[in-house]
């Protein structure tokens, strides 16, 4: 199991925390998330894979909040290109207080690396049962194999950035 802790400048994270507290991040309602029953406040910055695209558009693109933040969207750059220069990823999922369950991440390719700030307590990724900190430290690892979660005892406002790629489209 290949795993990689990096300790991070908190400064670096400020100008991100305070442009970040100013947008909402809307709750997604349907889920089934035991640990978040009432939602979980998610998004996306960088290339998606639309759900449901039209006859004639395209699967994948950039995603909504990625277009109306574009400020956050290169703020989240400007961040991984300190920790991890050579990282590559297409997508960057930014989680608000939210708790999750084992599970892997099926739907990326690669590494992924985590990092969250903020002023919280709790909220432990924990992989193969150790418990991470991830405020101010960056946790690369291969989410798509290995199975992890997020503990559900997060108090005060945490945000989680999760840097993966998505699989490349498939050629007709």
């Amino acid at each position: 199991m290949f795993i990689v802790e990096t300790e991070i400048n908190p400064s670096i994270l400020n100008t991100l925390y305070f442009m970040l507290s100013s947008i909402s991040i809307k709750k997604k309602s349907k889920t089934n998330n035991r640990y978040n029953p009432d939602g979980l406040r998610l998004t996306q910055f960088g290339i998606v894979r639309y759900k449901l695209p039209k006859k004639g558009c395209p699967l994948y693109g950039m995603s909504r909040y990625g277009r109306l933040y574009p400020e956050i969207l290169e703020e989240l750059k400007l961040i991984i290109s300190e920790i991890y220069p050579d990282f590559k990823y297409t997508t960057v999922q930014v989680n608000h207080n939210c708790a999750m369950g084992y599970h892997t991440d099926k739907n990326n390719q690669g590494d992924t690396v985590i990092l969250s700030l903020g002023e919280y307590e709790g909220g432990y990724l924990v992989i193969d049962e150790k418990k991470y900190n991830t405020n101010c430290k960056a946790i690369r690892f291969n989410a798509t194999k290995i199975p992890h979660m997020v503990t559900n005892d997060i108090v005060g406002t945490k945000y989680s950035l999760v840097y993966f790629s998505i699989p490349e489209p498939k050629k007709k």
